[in-house]
């Protein structure tokens, strides 16, 4: 999926359990050979996907942190379905040794989990959560129909009580079985089946309640949350391509008062509103803010919504959201205008106050908190020092500006610097600008900045930014700015050839182990002196 600036710029970077494991260990991400973990070469994986139904693959590196997480679960995962669900299978693919083959998927990151049913060509990501328990449901659940059919009330009153996560239910009345409506379900179903359970039912005790008129209801059960607060469909008649449900299904499957984690983060920034966070330090914490803030997302809902967040695990995405580490805190980040609303931090959060706070968001009565580096006063150096405060004046200056968007811990960010410090030395005294930005220092708007660095020429014309997605060489970036820049300046034609000798590339980076699988040998040894600076917990 691709994020924009209105939903990214709580993406990036939220550090805070450093890993201690070595880097060139395998500890963990390797399932044990007892397991029931299927290792996979370029030579069995065609064969072994075309003759089982049902197979998730992990797509992985040794040395990624985040991989020796995934790596116990998904072996309890693959012992569990073994016995209960033997037509589907849980593989591994160490992309270190299979380069070829995970290039062939385009593996930019790891782990990459995909699902196969049967064919190479039937694949989709997988998006449900990396626990074992989870992954067991998810899978399970691609084996069953889209629509489970509930024909007594007792079973679906027992599957009420006990949800794995927000059902939604069709409740046909009589005669309404072959209504076109029904038929939109189904395929909105199947669309959606992965990340919801759908069910149908024609029992009275829920046709009485539910349906008026004719035409079906269709009712959303979230986990966790009483049968009372469910969402009813109040909308027109479902046409035959389902785009209202769909809307329907997306604003009102969201918790009143959520989690927000690596898991969840893109289903809420994906609603593009308003979300509204409550850092905890403890579960108690949390559970004391619960009452009122339930009470907020029940009169807010389809306008905010409600997130809870572990400061234990996530507390420097604060940053992101401009405010301290300073917990418990409240924020409002307004995702279409990239916009961040915080409650005062320089006392201690009463959680009282909150419903005002959020009053006054919506009256359009808070000023926003923008983040910025102040202006230096001087430049010392050819490459120019950005700050958000005079972004927008100087990428329109007229001048092409090529400007590189990195964070501080970005170990890749730091292998590109010095070539782009000499990139920047060939264009002293030209009409072209090479600047960069600290973004995590500094608020920018109309910037897709999806990890880090990121590289972005601005042309002297005024047209639109062009993202620059090659090597990261000094010859490559140069051809860039006179292929794509406004002024077509040829800088390369004007040196010695000696001076702009090819440099080697650098790999962009958006997560820990995110690097390309043809890059992926180089990135393993260059990974134990970066670790300490790069692990950390992704939202």
């Amino acid at each position: 999926m691709q994020f924009s600036i209105k939903t990214v710029a709580a993406i990036l970077t939220a550090i805070t359990n450093i890993a201690t494991v070595s880097a060139d260990g395998a500890d963990g991400a390797i399932a044990s050979p007892d397991s029931a973990v299927v290792k996979l070469t370029e030579e069995t994986f065609h064969d072994f996907i075309a003759s089982n139904p049902y197979v998730l693959a992990e797509f992985f590196a040794p040395w990624c942190g985040h991989c020796k997480k995934l790596g116990p679960e998904f072996a309890s995962a693959a012992d569990t379905l073994v016995s209960k669900n033997p037509d589907i299978k849980l593989a591994q693919i160490d992309c270190t040794e299979e380069r070829d083959l995970c290039a062939g998927f385009e593996i930019r990151g790891y782990p990459t989990m995909k699902i196969f049913k049967g064919d190479v060509e039937s694949v989709s990501d997988y998006a449900g959560q990396r626990q074992a328990d989870g992954i067991v449901n998810y899978m399970v659940k691609l084996t069953l129909p889209a629509v489970q059919s509930f024909d007594e009330a007792k079973i679906l009153d027992s599957k009420l009580e006990d949800l794995a996560e927000s059902l939604i239910l069709q409740i046909l009345p009589n005669g309404a079985e072959n209504l076109p409506s029904n038929e939109t379900f189904y395929k909105v179903a199947d669309r959606l089946r992965e990340s919801f359970t759908f069910g149908s039912t024609s029992d009275e005790s829920y046709v009485s309640k539910y349906v008026k008129g004719s035409s079906p209801a269709y009712v959303i059960f979230r986990k966790g949350e009483s049968i009372d607060d469910a969402s009813v469909y109040k909308g027109k008649e479902i046409d035959e391509v389902g785009e209202l449900l769909y809307d329907f299904i997306d604003v009102e499957s969201k918790p009143l008062f959520g989690e927000i984690n690596g898991q969840t983060y893109q289903s809420y920034t994906a609603a593009n509103i308003p979300l509204a966070y409550y850092f905890y330090n403890t579960q108690e914490e949390r559970d004391a803010a619960d009452p009122f803030i339930k009470k907020l997302g029940r009169k807010y809902r389809g306008e905010i919504n409600f997130v809870g967040l572990d400061a234990s695990q996530y507390g420097m995405h604060a940053q992101n959201l401009n405010m301290q580490e300073e917990f418990p805190l409240f924020v409002i980040h307004d995702l279409e205008a990239n916009k961040k609303y915080g409650m005062d931090q320089s006392t201690a959060l009463d959680n009282n106050d909150i419903s005002q706070f959020v009053q006054k968001f919506k009256a359009g009565k808070l000023e926003p908190i923008v983040k910025s580096e102040p202006i230096p006063e001087s430049q010392n150096s050819t490459l120019y020092h950005l700050v958000g405060a005079e972004h927008d004046a100087i990428v329109k200056s007229n001048k092409d500006v090529f400007v590189k968007y990195f964070a501080p811990w970005c170990g890749h960010c730091k292998k590109l610097a010095p070539i782009f410090e000499e990139l920047s030395s060939l264009y002293e005294g030209k009409d072209v600008i090479i600047a960069e930005v600290d973004h995590t220092l500094n608020d920018v708007e109309g910037v897709d900045i999806k990890g880090y660095p990121t590289l972005v020429l601005f042309p002297a014309d005024g047209s639109d930014p062009i993202y620059y997605d090659n090597e990261r060489s000094l010859e490559a970036m140069a051809d860039f700015i006179k292929e794509n820049g406004s002024l077509g300046i040829d800088i390369l034609t004007e040196v010695e050839e000696e001076e702009v000798a090819p440099v080697s590339s650098v790999e962009s980076s958006t997560t820990e182990s995110a690097t390309s699988a043809t890059g992926a040998a180089k990135q393993g040894k260059a990974v134990t002196a970066e670790k300490k600076e790069e692990a950390h917990d992704e939202l």
